[in-house]
């Protein structure tokens, strides 16, 4: 009787409250037949040609099966889902493709209630599609809903070879996820967006449900109501409402068979590959503009990476966990058949269906996504997506942009990295590997041994470099790298690591003679801060290595500095070589200062700075002088050798009467911070030291003196015993 005016095209309320009290049917008897009666006609309804009571119908279908499915058994499952719904499912396809594109006329007929049509719902084949988002969203509420009362019946079925044997639970998958990618793939104008949105969304949503950790981990769990139950045809409330915090944590604990879950998951994760292989071959070719990327295609990629991350949040412990890093030189790892690598594939197909023309100066929601994605990853000590992260931003970790306002996919790769970096997740020996990864990359570039330079990088200009964002590795790369030197056994590698980061100093120090104006001129300060980086986390096991790199740096960028003397159009050289002398000589005087070239570089250039007072010289070479020579004062006010200071205390002495202000102040204050008294005190000891080890060693002389006289003479009267004896046996 329900079902006949359902069915009636007399008055569409009537229809409708007819479709209602299926609903109330089954919830006063949810007994087998009566469930599989109401279903059955509610499928009917759903083909039905009037897009209201059709909708009605696909809602209620599903609200019903999502109230009541805590009473289903295996048997109520299985042919709700396998008849039931996806009879549903291929009707609307049917009726999809059968529908025309033709506006829907205006009803002239004399029905008292007149429906107006909105112009995204003004053909047949627009209506149809909503019933199909309808339903598609109606299949996710079922498998949030049940997913594991669904796994746990199908559990008691073992899997087998056969697919005839094999639980119904993975044909019945095998087919949500198949409807799920044809609609994804669907084709056609706007009036497909929402299919194509809901089906990408129900392919990731699969994944997330039979993944290990499962749909909770994402934070993502589903209600449909609570304490709240059909009466009469009308949900209301039949109890006071409590907050339920298990069910917002934990899924219901039922027995599954974790091998079925895992089957589940590839075949979920399957199709999400067969997504990827349709962008591939098909996901630029629909552009809608003259940008190169279809606009609806954005937006179906959007809501993907959403729900990816959602994925990724899942299985980043289980499915997707990078595993132990081990500490390596470089990042030595290749791509597989492991879910990590087919997800990272899929992130940059997805990336590259996204990018816009060379006239697009910003990322959109698609790429940001992308990257985002990626720094999780990245923050979780995933090399892969480190990797990816290195490969996406070629050079542009250490060289500028062209376009300095504009978003460049490259440039975002390359602060996405110095950003993971911050990540407290992320493993020191990761921070490690990737750092010697980057510096690698780094001295491909730049660096001063010619084996290590491509020929079409060997006219890249020093001007062009940036350090910004390799800086922040350096930083959290080098702690890292100093945490774990404290606690290992075997430094082997770390030895090598070392060596590396020296290397790479030394290149930024000792740039290529066509290029060290332009070098000092426009990193200077970022040298300083490099330099100052690596000496604050370079163990003292190697300050040997570090010593004949700081002295060469002091003694070019000295160098540097006069030969700017003659030319005056290069003053920023002049300061940049300065500053970078800085940065050297301090490190001596900090880490190593009693090498000799802390204090040949200070008689050099405090004793230049002396005598030239006395001198006529230019206003630039007085300047420089006078900025080297502060230079090296400032270094000696941060050391802590006392010896240091007293060996170059004359030269203080003299710089207290020179004319410039700076200079006497600086000096005046390095004076002020020598301790005479203790100086003093520490020689006299030292000198008291001595004369006691004098005499004490004249003690000793004077002790074997007396000894050797002794055997003298115990030698002399053996050798008398020894010629009377001899006589008496001649005689």
């Amino acid at each position: 009787c329900c079902v006949a005016f359902g069915r009636s095209h007399h008055d569409v309320n009537t229809a409708l409250t007819a479709t209602g009290m299926l609903w109330s049917l089954a919830d006063r008897d949810s007994s087998s037949e009566t469930l599989d009666v109401v279903l059955s006609n509610l499928a009917l309804l759903s083909s039905d040609n009037r897009p209201e009571l059709r909708n009605c119908s696909v809602n209620t279908l599903f609200s019903c099966v999502v109230g009541l499915g805590e009473r289903f058994t295996e048997n109520q499952w299985e042919k709700s889902l396998n008849d039931t719904i996806f009879g549903v499912m291929r009707e609307i396809a049917s009726g999809i493709s059968g529908a025309k594109d033709a506006v829907v006329a205006k009803d002239a007929s004399n029905d008292r209630y007149k429906v107006a049509v909105h112009h995204t719902r003004n053909s047949s084949s627009k209506q149809w599609a909503a019933t199909q988002v309808l339903a598609l969203r109606g299949l996710e509420r079922v498998l949030r809903q049940y997913f594991i009362r669904l796994l746990a019946t199908a559990s008691s079925t073992p899997p087998n070879i056969s697919d005839s044997q094999q639980p119904w639970l993975i044909t019945t998958w095998r087919e949500i996820l198949a409807i799920s990618l044809d609609c994804s793939k669907l084709a056609g104008g706007r009036e497909t967006l929402d299919v194509r949105m809901a089906g990408v969304e129900l392919i990731v949503l699969c994944a997330q449900l039979s993944c290990k950790a499962g749909i909770v981990a994402a934070g993502t769990t589903a209600r449909v109501g609570t304490n709240m139950e059909v009466v009469g045809g009308a949900l209301r409330s039949v109890r006071t409402p409590t907050r339920d915090k298990k069910s917002e944590t934990t899924t219901p604990t039922l027995p599954v068979d974790n091998a079925l879950r895992q089957q589940l998951f590839e075949l979920a994760f399957a199709t999400m590959d067969g997504f990827r292989q349709y962008l591939e071959e098909n996901g630029t070719t629909n552009s809608d503009d003259d940008s190169g990327v279809d606009s609806l295609l954005t937006q179906v990629l959007t809501k993907i990476m959403g729900e990816l991350a959602k994925l990724y949040e899942c299985c980043k412990h289980d499915e997707m966990s990078p595993g132990v890093c081990d500490l390596q030189l470089n990042i030595a790892i290749e791509n597989d058949d492991g879910y990590e690598s087919r997800f990272l594939y899929l992130l940059q197909v997805i990336a590259n269906n996204a990018e816009y023309g060379s006239s697009s100066r910003y990322l959109n929601q698609v790429q940001k996504g992308v990257m985002s994605l990626l720094q999780t990853m990245a923050s979780n000590s995933s090399l892969r997506a480190f990797k990816a992260l290195a490969t996406t931003s070629g050079d542009y970790m250490f060289v500028q942009s062209n376009e300095n306002d504009a978003e460049s996919f490259e440039l975002e790769a390359a602060k996405t990295v110095a950003s993971a970096f911050e990540s407290d997740n992320l493993s020191d020996e990761a921070k490690v590997t990737v750092m010697c990864s980057v510096l690698s990359h780094y001295l491909k570039i730049y660096g001063s041994d010619k084996e290590l330079i491509p020929s079409d990088a060997a006219e890249r200009r020093t001007s062009e470099a940036r350090y910004d964002i390799v800086t922040k590795v350096i930083d959290s790369g080098c702690h890292a790298a100093a945490n774990i030197d404290v606690a290992a056994d075997d430094k082997t590698i770390l030895d090598s690591i070392w060596e590396r980061i020296v290397t790479v100093v030394t290149s930024l120090i000792l740039p290529p003679a066509a290029s060290r104006y332009d070098g000092y001129a426009h990193h200077s300060k970022s040298i300083l801060d490099i330099v100052a980086i690596v000496l604050t986390h370079l163990p003292p096991r190697k300050y040997a290595l570090a010593e004949p790199m700081l002295e060469q740096g002091a003694n070019r960028a000295v160098a540097v500095a006069f030969e700017c003397i003659e030319d005056v159009n290069k003053p920023d050289a002049a300061e940049g070589a300065v500053h970078v002398f800085l940065a050297c000589f301090m490190g001596l005087c900090q880490k190593m200062p009693t090498c000799s070239a802390v204090t040949s570089l200070t008689n050099h250039i405090l004793g230049d700075a002396i005598d030239s007072n006395d001198e006529d010289g230019s206003v630039l070479f007085s300047k420089t002088q006078q900025s080297l020579a502060i230079a090296v004062c400032e270094s000696l006010q941060t050391t802590t050798s006392q010896d240091l200071l007293v060996g170059v205390f004359p030269l203080l002495c003299r710089l207290t009467n020179v004319e410039n202000d700076g200079l006497r102040r600086v000096a005046g204050r390095i004076l002020g911070g020598v301790n005479l008294a203790q100086t003093i005190s520490r020689e006299r000891q030292r000198a008291q030291e001595a004369d006691i080890r004098a005499q004490e060693v004249e003690e000793e002389n004077s002790a074997m003196l007396e000894e050797i006289e002794y055997l003298q003479a115990e030698n002399d009267e053996l050798q008398r015993q020894l010629a009377l004896f001899t006589t008496e046996a001649d005689a």
